[in-house]
C-alpha cells in the first residue's frame, strides 16, 4: 500500500542461543547477520564467522566470539584501539562516492549506505541506519571489498551508532551530504577516523589529513 513501507522480524540464533529479532527491511538477511558480527565487535576479525544458514525458520549464525563480545557496544567502542591508516585520497573520489549515494531512489523511506575502495562498491539499503551500515559492510566482506581503504558514504545524517560500526569494521573515511553528530565527531577525532560533510565544498570533520585538495 502506498505510503507504508515494508518491515519484517528477523529471528536469529547466535552459537544455538536465541537473539533479539532485527526490525529490518527484506532482503540481504546474511550480509546484514555476517556484518552484524563484524560491526557490532562481536567478533574479532571476519573469519571468526563459521556460517551463516536459514534453517526450521531461523537464521543460525556460529561465531568465535570476541572476549569483549558480552560488553555493552559503547564499552567496546571506548576500548578499540585507534584506526592506524595511512589512506588518502582526493576529495573528487569522496565527493563522488557522496553524490553516487544521493543518486539513489529514496522514495521507499529506506536508508542507504554505499561503501566504495576505488574498485568495487557496496550498498546496503534499510529501514535503518545502522542496519543499512551493516547490510553494506556484510555484502563488502561478501565481495572482497577492501574495507581498510573504504569510503562509507551516507543518504542520512551520521550518528555515533554508525561511526562505532564503521570503526569496527575498519572504514577509515566517512561522508554525507545530511547533519553529522557531535559526539560522531568526537569519537572519530579520537579513534583516527576521517568524518567529512559535503555542502558547497566537501568540510573534513576530523583527521583533514587524509582528505587531498579539499
Amino acid at each position: 500500500m502506498k505510503g507504508i513501507m515494508e518491515e519484517s522480524l528477523l529471528a536469529w540464533t547466535l552459537n544455538g542461543q536465541r537473539q533479539t529479532p532485527f526490525l529490518c527491511s527484506d532482503g540481504d538477511a546474511e550480509a546484514l547477520l555476517l556484518g552484524h558480527m563484524v560491526a557490532s565487535g562481536l567478533v574479532e576479525e571476519p573469519e571468526k564467522v563459521q556460517s551463516v544458514s536459514f534453517e526450521n525458520g531461523w537464521w543460525q549464525v556460529q561465531a568465535a566470539l570476541s572476549s569483549q563480545a558480552q560488553l555493552p557496544a559503547l564499552a567496546r567502542l571506548d576500548a578499540l584501539p585507534p584506526l592506524k591508516s595511512a589512506l588518502t585520497l582526493p576529495a573528487s573520489d569522496i565527493i563522488a562516492c557522496c553524490e553516487q549515494v544521493m543518486s539513489l531512489d529514496h522514495a521507499a523511506g529506506l536508508h542507504a549506505i554505499l561503501l566504495s575502495d576505488g574498485e568495487k562498491t557496496s550498498l546496503g539499503r534499510d529501514i535503518g541506519r545502522h542496519n543499512a551500515v551493516e547490510k553494506a559492510v556484510g555484502n563488502a566482506l561478501q565481495n572482497g571489498l577492501a574495507l581498510n581503504r573504504a569510503v562509507l558514504a551516507s543518504s542520512g545524517r551520521l550518528s555515533l551508532e554508525m561511526l562505532a560500526k564503521a570503526a569496527f569494521a575498519r572504514v577509515p573515511i566517512l561522508v554525507t551530504k545530511k547533519q553529522v553528530g557531535s559526539l560522531c565527531v568526537n569519537y572519530a577525532e579520537r579513534l583516527g577516523m576521517t568524518v567529512c560533510r559535503l555542502e558547497e565544498k566537501l568540510s573534513p570533520l576530523s583527521h583533514p589529513e587524509r582528505v587531498q585538495g579539499e
